[in-house]
């Protein structure tokens, strides 16, 4: 039986090439977009919903569109998230509730839908994507950072109020990669400093394949089924 993968935040450029991979491995998909839900042509094995998670309605008609298309969801993948490059004196009340609004509540409003009998009887992963930065500190990123820090916070206490359901919830930290936020850092970096941050991590930048293999292996429920409320670092080093 093929297994459905809902992906929340799949216009990222990153869950694009996750969802590109888990294709190729036979699963099915359901991405979710930002902005109002309507179903939009699909290409086989894929579903593609716009999707507001601040919005009760377009919840509503996601939970009826899954039980009226009896799909079963066995896994939750959260990509869901937005950089900020402020120094102390730059941080504004709105700034503070967007980056925590896309980078916290979003998660929280995702693990809240599973939690509901619609997708708790067949959803059993749930993972969602953090960062180093949330590791240590760094000029001018202390509201990203502390945004995924409290994320990483919301991992350990969601796996134990989901362990009943068996329902498990993990997080990867990732380093810089290759890819979406990682490679758009280069907009506020001279060649110099992405030498250096390059440098901080012993192995080099990494690549989305690195992320694919440990995705399918948190997914998986024989494979990783007693793994939840952890906080996986994969940075090539970076936090070493």
């Amino acid at each position: 039986m093929k297994k459905t993968l809902l992906v929340s935040g799949a216009n990222s450029a990153l869950a694009k090439d996750i969802a590109d991979y888990f294709k190729k491995k036979n699963y099915q998909l359901i991405l979710l977009t930002r902005n109002k839900i309507k179903t939009v042509k699909s290409e086989k094995k894929t579903l593609n919903l716009n999707y507001d998670f601040k919005s009760l309605k377009q919840e509503k008609k996601l939970k009826n569109f899954i039980s009226k298309n009896k799909i079963k969801i066995s896994a939750v993948l959260h990509f869901n998230g937005i950089p900020d490059y402020s120094a102390i004196n730059s941080i504004s009340d709105e700034k503070f509730k967007k980056v925590y609004e896309v980078n916290c509540l979003s998660f929280i409003k995702i693990v809240q839908l599973v939690n509901q009998e619609i997708l708790s009887n067949s959803v059993k992963s749930i993972v969602t994507i953090s960062s180093v930065a949330s590791l240590g500190g760094e000029k001018g990123i202390s509201l990203y950072a502390s945004s995924k820090a409290s994320l990483n916070s919301l991992v350990k206490s969601f796996a134990l109020e989901l362990a009943k359901k068996k329902i498990r919830v993990n997080s990867v930290i990732l380093g810089n990669i290759l890819k979406g936020m990682g490679l758009n850092i280069s907009k506020f970096l001279n060649d110099e400093q992405i030498k250096n941050l390059e440098n901080k991590h012993p192995l080099g930048f990494g690549k989305t394949k690195d992320l694919f293999y440990l995705l399918e292996y948190l997914v998986d429920n024989e494979r990783s089924r007693w793994v939840t409320g952890s906080n996986i670092v994969l940075d090539g080093g970076f936090s070493v």
